[in-house]
């Protein structure tokens, strides 16, 4: 049964021809853009990312854009799986033709816009939209999901061709700067730009850092701004947000036996977030078996709550057999578990979430960490079509050659000409055993 006055609630537009002033939120104009061009096409449109990243508020936000141009707001669905008793594929078409009566609209002959958020509830969705779309219909579909691999999982199987994707993450550096006002040039990884970055910020510098070190206790999700209050923040990531990420979207869509396990594992991971690990290691620590121990981060992965980071190496069988680097979906929320820990991990896990959310937008775009046979490592490479960058993150006031002996080895290695250093003040650009290498403060690095 659907529940009709629910979904009424749900779309208030269609009285008032606007989205309530309460639902707009701060835009994130880079992803709004996106939205939009993607809009212009037939294709099924998904918003993936982890819960309470803001999907659902860019999904309000793009409608709010859509009835500034002039759209009928009657031809503006939007549908919470929530709302409907029964996450089955008869009750969402029965949603969806009760939405089309009220509005006396087709979604076959008219171009209604709609969208359906937390789909990865509704069983067998994929099925639906795969009709409308063969059967031509003129509606453009968007659907959100918090459980990426389900999502991923399920179009692959039937909508091949049919769908594109967008990952929204939390808040980059740049976005919670935006958040609080302050105004940034554009900024790119290369020593020029970020050398001019960094002076004509110069007057800012003590503000940024501020916010930086906000940034490194709270994290980037965006309901931050509507808490801004350090102590409830952190009982909020804790309990509700572990209830939502870890119990409805991974215990719930993965039927899994061992919660508690899961949990365990969960935070493990937080207390050793920016660290090389072992399947059987893990396994060790949580009491649990190596491959249930492999399962649950694979999970916990796919739903982007963590990452896994691999070896470099030209053969895959090779990196298999190597240890992987883990990092944390969001510093706020390790910091909720397990409180601050060493700056210089932190600084790390932070760098790497700036660097997948680079490579997410690249053709081929992956991360990857490296050792050489004495065990000097590089922390980050990024590697996309367009070639590779080596980073490594030392994020202390001095360091000498021996701290950059694993960038350098790597880089003399795969022939890589030039390679970055994120530290936590030097701005430089040196050239050591002819790798031109730039030395950047993390700030003026998070920024690019």
């Amino acid at each position: 049964m659907v529940y009709e006055h629910s979904i009424i609630e749900r779309n208030p537009w269609w009285i008032s021809a606007k989205v309530p002033e309460a639902l707009h939120g701060i835009q994130r104009i880079e992803y709004l853009e996106k939205i939009a061009e993607r809009l212009k096409d037939r294709k099924i449109l998904a918003v993936l990312g982890i819960r309470r990243s803001g999907k659902s508020t860019l999904i309000y936000q793009s409608i709010n854009q859509l009835l500034d141009v002039g759209i009928n707001p009657k031809n503006i669905f939007y549908i919470n799986s929530d709302d409907l008793k029964k996450p089955t594929r008869d009750n969402l078409e029965c949603a969806l033709d009760f939405c089309q009566q009220k509005n006396m609209v087709s979604l076959k002959d008219e171009k209604v816009y709609v969208f359906i958020d937390e789909i990865q509830n509704v069983k067998e969705w994929q099925l639906i939209l795969k009709k409308f779309y063969d059967l031509k219909y003129a509606s453009k579909f968007i659907v959100s999901g918090s459980s990426s691999s389900l999502i991923y999982k399920d179009s692959s199987e039937s909508l091949a061709g049919r769908i594109g994707f967008l990952d929204v993450f939390p808040l980059t550096f740049r976005e919670f700067l935006e958040f609080n006002k302050v105004i940034l040039p554009k900024v790119k990884l290369d020593f020029i730009s970020l050398k001019d970055a960094y002076y004509e910020l110069s007057l800012k510098q003590n503000e940024i850092l501020g916010y930086l070190a906000q940034y490194i206790t709270v994290g980037g999700f965006p309901e931050w701004f509507e808490v801004k209050n350090e102590e409830m923040w952190f009982k909020i990531l804790s309990e509700e947000y572990t209830s939502l990420l870890l119990y409805r979207d991974i215990v719930k869509v993965f039927s899994i036996r061992d919660p508690l396990l899961l949990e365990s594992i969960f935070k493990f991971v937080a207390a050793h977030s920016s660290e090389r690990f072992s399947y059987l290691g893990i396994a060790r620590q949580t009491d649990g078996d190596k491959e249930t121990s492999k399962q649950y981060l694979y999970h916990l992965a796919n739903s982007r709550m963590i990452y896994l980071s691999g070896y470099y190496t030209k053969s895959e069988k090779a990196a298999e057999r190597k240890e992987k680097k883990v990092y944390f979906c969001d510093i706020g929320l390790k910091n909720s578990f397990v409180g601050r820990q060493d700056i210089g991990f932190d600084a790390e896990n932070i760098a790497f979430l700036h660097c997948i959310k680079k490579v997410s937008e690249e053709l081929f775009g992956k991360l990857f960490y490296w050792f050489d046979k004495n065990k000097y490592e590089t922390d980050i490479v990024m590697s996309c079509a367009s070639g590779i960058t080596p980073i490594e993150v030392k994020y202390r006031e001095s360091f000498g050659a021996k701290d950059l002996k694993g960038l350098v080895s790597f880089c003399k290695e795969f022939d890589i000409k030039h390679a970055f250093v994120v530290t936590r003040s030097m701005l430089d650009e040196r050239d050591i055993e002819g790798i031109r290498i730039v030395f950047v403060p993390l700030w003026v690095f998070l920024l690019s």
